[in-house]
This record gives structure tokens, C-alpha cells and sequence, in this order.
């Protein structure tokens, strides 16, 4: 038995990269930081804010979803060239740019590195889609981020309800799968993959064609139901989600997401949660040589 893969759109969340000079920002700092480029820009900056954005004391960055049409995109980043509060831009499948930190105290202390200045990335899309994508528990609710929720909901939409055909490609992957993607531009999509044929007619590439079965599911009571799921508030974190998982499905599935999930490489490289790495689901699965 393989376990199964998660969908490569996943790796979007992490396409942005990194400006040079920037640092954390308080979160006493946000607001009026926000506040200084909303009267520029003429946008609502504040109630589109993404992540854990005003949720912890200190943020990496911060993310705001943008909804603007994309044949507007070109005007929009000429606009931020423009602007003196923007130190540096750059684009990739999203907009980044360094602004200087508003009422910056650089007394306050803590173990991120702290420069007066703060990434923001300006993220094309509907902000309620965003918001539901990206969205992660406060400080109080969960000890773990939200990139431990996100990855585990891809892992569970690669797995739950889940039909292979038997017939197989040499390198293992059925002929035909009915699943689930996790997708941070459409929502949660229920797709027949098949594999792309070579075009010698002769086997298969590494590629797998997704072709849609019926209308991308976004909201997010109704995405806990889709998948199994009890109701919304399963998604909130990665502590609620595994204990969700655990309560609604079977033992063999749990611990294939489980392991999944632990196995993920992004995962390994943040950290694996302490209650997996001593679950006796993992440890099940690795008896099990899976």
C-alpha cells in the first residue's frame, strides 16, 4: 500500500520568498502601520488580512488577500512603485513589498529579528476564499501554525473518499482516481486524475491530468461535510482537525493521514507535532512498513 500525495498546488503558500531587510512586527504596530497605506492606496487593507496576522504578538509578515480584477494587476503594481512607503517590491505568484513599520518600538523584545521594517504581500484572489485557505488559530487555541492545519485539511482531501482503479501505471499510480484536491485558487474540488500520456503513445509522463467533476466547494461548514467531517470549527487547527479525524473516521484512514502528514516534508522541516510523533497511529503504520 502507497500512501497518497498531496496535490503540488499546495507549494503555492510558500512561492513567496522573502525581501531583503525585513523582520517581525508587533502586533500593537499593525493597525497603524495598515492605516498609513490604506489612505494611499484607497483599499481596505485591515479586514483582509490573512493568517495569523493580529492573532499572535509578533508576525513574520503580513499577508492581505487583494481582490482586483487581473488585467488591473499592471496598474495596481505601477502604482506601488511609485508610492515612498514602498522600500522594495518584487513579484512572484504574488505581490511583495517592504514598508516601514508605523509607532516601531524597537525595545520590545522577542527571538525574530526586528529591522523598523515588515514584508506585505499582496495576495490576487477573493478574500473570503483566502481567508478560509489561509486562515489560522490564535496563540490561545493552538500551539501550532497554521501551515500544520493547512497541510493536515490537503492531506485529508487526498485521502478521505478516495476511488482508485486497480489498473495501474508502472510506476504505481492507478489509471483512474476520483479524490479530492485542496487548492488555494479554487477551494476544495472533487476531480477524475488520470495520468498524461507520452506522446509517443508509449506509457506515461510524471504527470497526472485533473479534470473537474462538479463545482469547487468554498465554504467552509460546507467543506467539513464534504469531507467527512462534522462542521466548521473542525477545521480551526491542527489540533482540531486531528481530533476530528480521529472521532469520524476509521482507524486504517486516520492513521494514513496521519502518517501522510508526518511523512510530508515541509512538515518534517517546521516540526511534527509531539502528539503525533508519539501516536500510536504512527507507530502502527511504521510496524506496518507503510
Amino acid at each position: 500500500m502507497k500512501l497518497f500525495e498531496l496535490s503540488k498546488q499546495y507549494r503555492v503558500i510558500n512561492e513567496g520568498g522573502a525581501m531583503p531587510g525585513v523582520g517581525a512586527i508587533h502586533i500593537d504596530e499593525i493597525e497603524p502601520t495598515l492605516d498609513a497605506l490604506e489612505k494611499k492606496l484607497g483599499i481596505d487593507l485591515k479586514n483582509n488580512v490573512l493568517g495569523s496576522v493580529g492573532k499572535k504578538t509578533f508576525s513574520g509578515d503580513i499577508d492581505v488577500a487583494l481582490q482586483i480584477d487581473p488585467e488591473q494587476l499592471p496598474q495596481f503594481v505601477d502604482k506601488l512603485k511609485t508610492m515612498p512607503e514602498i522600500h522594495d517590491l518584487a513579484k512572484s505568484s504574488v505581490i511583495m513589498t517592504k514598508i516601514k513599520i508605523k509607532n516601531y518600538d524597537p525595545s520590545i523584545d522577542t527571538d525574530k529579528p526586528r529591522t523598523g521594517f515588515v514584508q506585505l504581500d499582496f495576495m490576487p484572489g477573493d478574500p473570503g476564499w483566502l481567508k478560509t485557505y489561509y486562515h489560522s488559530p490564535s496563540e490561545t487555541e493552538s500551539k501550532y501554525k497554521g501551515v500544520h492545519r493547512n497541510i493536515l485539511l490537503a492531506t485529508v482531501a487526498a485521502v478521505y473518499d478516495r476511488k482508485d482503479s486497480e489498473e495501474q501505471t508502472d510506476d504505481g499510480r492507478p489509471m483512474q482516481s476520483e479524490r479530492w484536491l485542496w487548492s488555494p485558487t479554487e477551494g476544495l474540488v472533487r476531480v477524475k486524475r488520470t495520468p498524461v500520456p507520452k506522446k509517443s503513445g508509449e506509457g506515461y509522463t510524471k504527470q497526472n491530468k485533473n479534470t473537474q467533476l462538479q463545482e469547487p466547494v468554498r465554504d467552509a461548514d460546507a467543506i467539513a461535510k464534504a469531507l467527512g467531517l462534522d462542521n466548521k470549527a473542525d477545521l480551526n487547527s491542527y489540533e482540531s482537525l486531528k481530533a476530528a479525524i480521529e472521532k469520524n473516521y476509521s482507524k486504517v484512514t486516520a492513521d494514513n493521514i496521519l502518517q501522510s502528514f508526518a511523512n510530508n516534508k515541509q512538515i518534517q522541516d517546521i516540526g511534527v507535532p509531539d502528539d503525533l510523533v508519539a501516536s500510536e497511529s504512527v507507530d502502527y503504520m511504521k510496524r506496518l512498513g507503510w
